[in-house]
């Protein structure tokens, strides 16, 4: 518990710098966050980041860049206006499976995966593994938030609080 939720702050704090500096990264995924020899977390792989108002990053035909299981709903949509918070949303998902032991919506198909994040409500990680502090439910859940505008801002400090044990 102690361990997933400082790589999530750390991971949180790499993520608030990169978006205060203009850049979006888009793919959040437990292999994009790496750990050092000394237990520092980074955020790795910017390949398919974007400046914050550059490009929209589709291919010509409308498909979404990243990894399905991670993907906010505005990025699998293929949104055009993606910010900061998309990345938010990634993290809960990795925080998430940290923590429960599987990503928050799993399917046999990129498209039942992306289905159930549109469909079903967002899950509680303490249905799972009852001793999440309910406090640290309830911030994975907000980053999860189907709707952009009921997540955190950032991922700064009001992330980084939220996701304190207890």
């Amino acid at each position: 518990m102690e361990d997933a939720l400082r790589i999530a702050r750390e991971a949180a704090a790499a993520l608030d710098y990169a978006h205060r500096h203009g850049v979006v990264h888009r793919d959040i995924k437990p292999e994009n966050i790496l750990l050092t020899a000394d237990g520092d977390t980074l955020v790795a792989d910017f390949g398919i980041a974007r400046a914050l108002g550059g490009e929209d990053g589709l291919t010509q035909t409308g498909m979404a860049i990243g990894t399905p299981a991670y993907m906010s709903p505005e990025q699998a949509s293929g949104d055009k206006a993606i910010d900061a918070r998309t990345d938010i949303y990634s993290l809960g998902a990795v925080l998430y499976e940290m923590l429960a032991g599987e990503a928050p919506y799993t399917g046999p198909t990129p498209q039942a995966i992306i289905m159930k994040r549109l469909a079903e409500p967002v899950p509680s990680a303490r249905k799972l593994r009852p001793n999440v502090p309910d406090g640290v439910d309830q911030a994975i859940r907000r980053a999860l938030a189907p709707i952009a505008a009921d997540r955190f801002a950032s991922a700064g400090s009001s992330v980084a609080r939220s996701m304190r044990r207890g």
